[in-house]
């Protein structure tokens, strides 16, 4: 064994065996941890806990061959009690939008959402992951070293995936309005809920490393509010705010007029701009401008 154990309910595990098959054994027993030394103490507990066990294997062996079957066996009954590749299949690496949604619920540390036998807060995270692919193998690593049984943890599983399903997956307001691939757009939204919702955005969800992140900051923002009456206004002011800049963008540099013409002038326009697929505006400013340089010549 060489740094086996990840978590105490393996040494647990190993505790257990080694009473049934061999002979008693003592079992690991931690005093209380303070949260943000836990994986360097637990780290180092568990490695001087293998060492006792790799002590306890060789007195009571008869031969070499003995305590590596004994080893052997052991490890074979600690993986059996792990999580498989295949209970781990649904956090799709390359489902950008699923792993940050995961990674903010866990990272947040509270929720609304209620599970059963796993607190959140029990779950590390390496807050520093910069990427996609470094929030997913934290993911992965934290449910390893989750401090519960396989059966609870694929619980847990299923209970985010009938979460994900049911509730984050179908929101798709925000991602209809916001172009991943405007980067105007989303460096504007982005700034636009930090400044009015979220003053510390980029701390609460992921971290900002290039211009992509701006857009998967921005749906994972959405994703992590849990309270639809809450999600619904935020989007709605979101979309009147993106709006309104729009429109003072597209009349950047005019001016209202107001003028009386006869009564069907209107309905003459009307015309010109359906059968010329123009808005009324631009006609009536090309004819001024036409007319204008008429004078010009």
């Amino acid at each position: 064994m060489n740094c086996f154990l990840i978590n105490e309910f393996e040494a647990e595990i190993a505790s257990n065996y080694l009473n049934e098959k061999v002979g008693n054994f003592d079992r690991l027993i931690l005093l209380d941890i303070d949260e943000y030394k836990y994986e360097d103490k637990i780290k180092k507990e568990l490695i001087d806990y293998e060492k006792k066990i790799k002590k306890f294997i060789y007195k009571n062996s008869e031969n070499n061959k003995d305590e590596k079957e004994i080893t052997k066996e052991l490890e074979k009954e600690i993986i059996r009690n792990r999580l498989s590749n295949e209970d781990l299949i649904w956090i799709d690496k390359n489902n950008i939008r699923l792993c940050n949604w995961l990674w903010s619920l866990i990272n947040k540390r509270r929720t609304t959402y209620r599970f059963r036998h796993i607190d959140i807060n029990e779950i590390y995270l390496d807050r520093n992951s910069n990427t996609n692919i470094e929030r997913y193998n934290n993911l992965i690593n934290s449910l390893y070293r989750l401090n519960t049984s396989k059966e609870n943890k694929i619980e847990f599983i299923n209970q985010l995936k009938k979460l994900w399903t049911c509730k984050i997956i179908k929101y798709t307001k925000i991602k209809d309005l916001i172009n991943e691939k405007d980067i105007n757009q989303t460096i504007w939204a982005y700034k636009y809920i930090e400044k009015t919702y979220n003053r510390t955005l980029s701390r609460d969800t992921i971290n900002i490393n290039n211009d992509e992140d701006y857009y998967h900051e921005i749906i994972c923002y959405f994703d992590s509010i849990e309270n639809p009456y809450e999600k619904n206004d935020k989007f709605t002011r979101l979309k009147q705010a993106w709006s309104q800049k729009k429109y003072r963008d597209n009349n950047n540099g005019k001016k209202s007029y107001s003028f009386n013409m006869s009564v069907d002038i209107a309905k003459k326009l009307d015309v010109l701009a359906i059968n010329s697929n123009r808005n009324k505006n631009y006609i009536v400013e090309e004819l001024i401008n036409t007319e204008y340089l008429k004078l010009k010549k």
